[in-house]
């Protein structure tokens, strides 16, 4: 048994108090003459004994009474195993893991009502003198101070599902160091308690700090089910969306859970009318690809929403999306001295919906070089340095630019624009008859090129090459061979420059060299480069992970700025424009908190819409068993039980160990008790 306050003890000499009452007995006795002296003697020795026997029942009762009331104020307990010295200041960290995950259902209400409830427990197992910081996933800045016990339990009960997830070692990280910031005592303690329902997701534990000095308590939260239906992503069957005509959006469903569901309505709208609906079931764990067909009948922007019914999560329900409808597609050919490809103009030039303009490389219009999703060099011999300056900004901004090498390159002019787009550089032209003996199938070039889960025959009839520049790369530099020789060299290699990519042919456009532009693949895979990325869907930006998206502009002019808007809420915001080598990009940080489709405006003008949608991190529900979190820890940990009816009660028990102060108490009025019915009841 340890006192939490020692100096009390002291008080024990107030028991010499009733023994000296008791000894000095100043009750003096009147005098009654009486003759018969025996009678008096055995009455006399009868009262002396039951009032010796009654005085020392008091003065047993009044000293432990005393003994007691000593021991109260002394605040005896019995430590726990694992209690140590109270130190003089104590800092509690509480982590409420508020993502949309924690909208589930447990025992009593949503596991966020239940985190709220445990918390505030938490905080009233401390003292009011003891410091709290609060930490939530939104990582708010005024939570990064340590406050008092009753603002603690204000900021408890204001926290909010919301879109951020974090992991349980970003957090630890986070509150070890709000706990040890400001000025610290000689003596102080540090808890961190994280109330959560530790998906398999967010229960990562690599990024917690390898710090003792803090203990560790997790309180893992239970829901009663954990199946889930979610919309994974989406994508185009074919990248071209041209008006009137059908195409198909393919939407991934998953369900997270370990039953089976059945009829789960799935909708498309755009631009809020309803193009299609799917009922579909899902296997326990599975995932599914579902088909929605749809046309657009008008062009430019479409906004779009797919959606299905599911609960009680309801947060990744919906997906929100935009893509481009062009009427018509613009390509740009810059010509060597050999002139204008007969193939590339019969492919582009005789359809109406390709604005195709071919143009010898002394009269480029570098105008036309700002909007084009493909640009094609071909056979330019020595491209000047203006021309290569403005294809490189080009690319970076997002375009595509086709490189088909002349027979003989001028050496200086390749060497500029191979150091210019980190490429490999041409050099020789390998004369050897050789042809084409690998295409890579699986790339979205050459999705519904050939015929799908198939492979390729054995001997497939494949471009013949009767010339080639070697383009292997160097090893560090990322690419992608699309399509390579018998012998392994790249014969088409597309490599990412900024926010676009260049993709290389091996040989020159020119049936001497090669007779791709003869074969089946050239129209397939010349049209796919040039429609891929007109329609395409925009790509969403996920809340809470700090992306940014493209502006579509280098910069404003003058003092414009631009504004993020939702229109259906007034939702108005100023976001961060940063300009760099790919254009300008544009950065909302933690300001968008609701998904859906917003739009970029300057001067109240629409640039373009801009989807964003909640991290499908925390989709999958199934949580990581508490033992396995632990071991993920670099330090030792508690495991809090989240069933306990009285957490106040098990965390002070667990903190100090058994308080024994109440009992002294009670103790203390018993005996009080019994020395008034001493008194009253029992005469002499």
């Amino acid at each position: 048994m340890q006192f939490l306050n020692p100096q009390f003890l002291f008080a024990f000499f107030a028991l010499a108090i009733p023994i000296l009452v008791h000894l000095f007995n100043f009750r003096r006795y009147k005098k009654v003459l009486f003759t018969n002296v025996r009678f008096l003697q055995e009455i006399r020795q009868d009262t002396q004994n039951r009032s010796r026997l009654r005085n020392l029942l008091i003065l047993a009762s009044r000293l432990l009474a005393v003994t007691f009331l000593v021991l109260a104020f002394a605040q005896p307990y019995l430590p726990a195993s694992t209690a140590a010295k109270r130190a003089a200041e104590r800092r509690v960290a509480i982590w409420i893991d508020n993502s949309f995950s924690m909208e589930a259902q447990g025992s009593y209400g949503t596991l966020l009502d239940e985190a709220r409830k445990k918390a505030r427990e938490i905080a009233l197992a401390f003292s009011p003198s003891d410091k709290f910081l609060l930490v939530t996933n939104d990582f708010e800045a005024r939570h990064q101070h340590l406050v008092n016990r009753d603002e603690a339990l204000q900021w408890i009960d204001a926290v909010q599902a919301g879109p951020a997830a974090r992991s349980a070692g970003e957090v630890l990280l986070r509150a070890r160091d709000g706990l040890k910031s400001g000025n610290l005592p000689a003596s102080v303690s540090f808890d961190a308690y994280l109330l959560s329902d530790f998906q398999r997701r967010i229960a990562d534990m690599a990024s917690a700090p390898a710090d003792s000095s803090v203990k560790v308590h997790l309180l893992a939260l239970k829901a009663n089910a954990t199946s889930n239906v979610f919309i994974d992503t989406c994508y185009l069957e074919s990248p071209v969306v041209q008006l009137g005509s059908p195409n198909e959006l393919i939407v991934s469903l998953r369900n997270s859970g370990e039953k089976p569901v059945e009829n789960i309505p799935v909708r498309l709208t755009i631009n809020g009318y309803q193009k299609a609906l799917a009922s579909v079931p899902l296997e326990a764990g599975a995932q599914q690809e579902v088909r929605l067909a749809f046309t657009i009948q008008n062009p430019g922007w479409q906004e779009a929403i797919v959606s299905l019914t599911d609960y009680p999560v309801t947060f990744d329900d919906t997906f929100h999306f935009t893509f481009r409808v062009r009427t018509d597609v613009p390509i740009v050919a810059i010509n060597g001295s050999a002139g204008a490809s007969p193939y590339l103009d019969a492919l582009f030039g005789r359809d109406p919906y390709f604005r195709y303009r071919s143009m010898p490389v002394g009269q480029a219009d570098y105008n036309a070089l700002t909007t084009p999703p493909l640009v094609i060099l071909n056979q330019v011999e020595a491209p000047s340095s203006g021309l290569l300056q403005e294809l490189e900004r080009y690319v970076r901004k997002g375009g595509k630019l086709m490189l088909l090498p002349p027979a003989a390159p001028n050496r200086e002019a390749y060497q500029s624009l191979a150091q210019r787009f980190d490429l490999p550089f041409p050099g020789t032209l390998v004369e050897q008859a050789t042809r084409v003996g690998k295409v890579e199938t699986n790339d979205p070039l050459f999705r519904d090129v050939f015929e799908k889960g198939k492979a390729l025959p054995e001997n497939p009839d494949l471009p013949l090459v009767n010339g080639y520049f070697n383009l292997s790369a160097a090893s560090n530099r990322r690419s992608d061979v699309l399509m390579r020789l018998e012998n392994g060299s790249p014969f088409l290699q597309r490599f990412p420059f900024g926010s676009g990519q260049v993709l290389v042919l091996a040989s020159p456009l020119d049936p001497q060299y090669t007779s791709f532009p003869q074969h089946a693949l050239f129209v397939p895979v010349m049209l796919k480069m040039a429609l891929s990325g007109s329609s395409e869907i925009d790509p969403p930006v996920v809340i809470g992970q700090g992306a940014g998206f493209s502006s579509g502009d280098t910069l404003l002019p003058g003092e414009q700025v631009y504004h993020l808007v939702r229109p259906s809420d007034g939702f108005d915001i100023l976001p961060e424009f940063r300009q760099n080598e790919s254009g300008g990009t544009v950065y909302v940080h933690d300001q968008v908190r609701q998904a859906g489709t917003y739009q970029l405006q300057v001067n109240k003008q629409l640039l373009r819409p801009v989807s964003f949608n909640y991290d499908r991190k925390e989709s999958d529900l199934r949580p990581t068993e508490i033992d396995e979190v632990v071991r993920g820890l670099q330090v030792p940990a508690d495991v809090v039980d989240s069933q306990s009816p009285d957490l106040t009660h098990a965390i002070t028990r667990a903190q100090d160990g058994i308080q024994l102060w109440k009992y002294c108490i009670l103790l203390a009025l018993l005996f009080l008790a019994i020395e008034v019915a001493l008194i009253r009841l029992i005469r002499t």
